[in-house]
């Protein structure tokens, strides 16, 4: 496991191992036998680490390996001047080489991604300490897919740090096509006319996107055609398209993102068949189209709990087949749709009810919509489901917090479980009171509220 740290100060031939300007050691004339590396010179190996988290690495100019120009270093000799390297350099017959330094992310044709996508394996990380130049390509691919041993492969901002990554023509910014990726602290902007923020891929699975701010997409601000992915805590507005796709399949969940102001459709539109969705703790505001679409045939499970869904042109949770199942609890939506034929909760006409479980909601419409359509509140749990007036403290600037009184605070499930005394009873939507709520003979609200999930708005 190893670290590369990418820097707009540092140089295109570092090996980007250690967090410095400049390399600590370098050469003009490498030569290479299999997997050893023979050093020109006379460096001292002798600080070079061989695993790990810090593992040193070489940057050789000549290696012909696609997508890679940087090796790690699996053993030296400091007698011989050899380093032996994780794999096979190819196509060198006297290299420049450098070792340690912060590695330069540049344009399009300098030695930059294509040199160092590759060098990230499982339990690796690459590391922005700052925002790249602007790319007419894909920012990063992953090459490399992470594994149950090594863990998952990994880019990030630096703490503290949201570094850019900008593209500026009709690629993906960021692309996986592998297992076990993870992409943390980033603000993606993809100034296309089309292409998606973050792609991952119909081969990708288990990815983790984490406390990215998706400002810009040409398209769709984050696509999932597979499975096995968590997308959670981020920001994603002003996209072409869904704010969120997914394809049903394997597991998905989406916890804890605010998604709003799509200049496209939906603010999360899942397809495909035989869908087994998690949807938790997201506010989606202000979406052109639906709330929430689930076009998604047959049937696992779709669950949308604790969101908060506001504003939205068309309906906020819109579902096209009766056969889907789907389980609705301790939602807010207010003011979804704007014409007859929308609202706030829209189901084809069908075996919805039988199929599915929904309790313990709002459903507050001030916008010229209809009712619910083919949903029937308090069907299934009496006196859990109101059409009350939230009273948000400020919903026209994005604030969902819940104002002192709102019919929201102390009205979620569950309270208790089998007569024991109670646990508490949650509020419904994305905002949460501070502190533990108290149960139904004493609820009192609270103006105090925040949200569940990652603060990056």
């Amino acid at each position: 496991m190893g670290t590369l740290y990418i820097d707009t100060g540092g140089a295109t031939t570092n090996s980007g191992s250690t967090d410095q300007n400049a390399a600590n050691l370098s050469g003009t004339n490498a030569t290479v036998a299999g997997s050893v590396v023979t050093l020109d010179g006379s460096p001292d190996l002798s600080g070079l680490i061989t695993s790990g988290a810090t593992q040193s690495s070489i940057y050789l100019a000549q290696a012909t390996n696609t997508n890679r120009k940087i090796f790690w270093v699996t053993a030296f000799d400091n007698a011989l001047k050899t380093v032996t390297v994780d794999v096979a350099p190819t196509g060198i017959t006297g290299s420049n080489w450098t070792i340690g330094g912060r590695f330069h992310l540049g344009a399009t044709a300098s030695p930059a991604n294509a040199s160092i996508e590759g060098a990230l394996r499982a339990g690796d990380v690459a590391i922005f300490n700052n925002s790249p130049a602007p790319q007419a390509a894909t920012i990063w691919t992953f090459r490399n897919a992470g594994n149950s041993t090594g863990g998952f492969a990994k880019i990030t901002g630096k703490a503290g740090v949201r570094p850019v990554l900008n593209t500026t023509n009709t690629s993906n910014c960021v692309s996986t096509n592998v297992a076990l990726s993870w992409i943390e602290n980033f603000e993606i902007d993809q100034d296309g006319a089309s292409g998606n923020g973050v792609n991952l891929g119909s081969s990708a699975v288990g990815a983790v996107l984490f406390n990215l701010k998706v400002v810009d997409a040409g398209s769709i601000g984050i696509n999932v055609l597979n499975g096995g992915h968590r997308v959670i805590g981020c920001s994603v507005s002003g996209v072409g398209a869904e704010a969120v796709a997914q394809t049903s399949g394997i597991p998905n969940v989406t916890y804890g993102n605010y998604l709003r102001n799509g200049a496209g459709t939906n603010g999360i539109t899942i397809s495909g068949s035989n869908p087994l969705q998690f949807i938790v703790d997201n506010v989606i505001a202000a979406m052109v189209g639906r709330g929430i679409q689930v076009t998604s045939t047959g049937g696992l499970l779709c669950g949308v709990y604790r969101n908060t869904i506001y504003g939205c042109g068309n309906s906020g949770l819109e579902v096209t087949d009766a056969g889907t199942p789907m389980t609705v609890m301790n939602n807010i939506f207010m003011n979804n749709g704007n014409a007859a034929g929308e609202s706030n909760v829209e189901w084809v006409a069908g075996t919805g009810e039988r199929e599915s479980f929904h309790g313990w909601g709002i459903f507050n419409n001030q916008s010229g919509a209809d009712p619910p359509i083919n949903f029937t509140l308090n069907s299934q749990v009496p006196a859990s489901e109101l059409t009350s007036d939230p009273l948000f403290v400020n919903a026209g600037a994005g604030n969902f917090a819940l104002q002192a009184g709102s019919s929201a605070l102390n009205a979620g499930s569950p309270g208790r479980f089998l007569g024991s005394l109670s646990t508490g009873y949650s509020a419904l939507g994305a905002y949460q009171p501070v502190g533990v709520g108290a149960p139904p003979s004493g609820r009192k609200g609270t103006a105090m509220s925040i949200r569940i999930g990652i603060g990056i708005f």
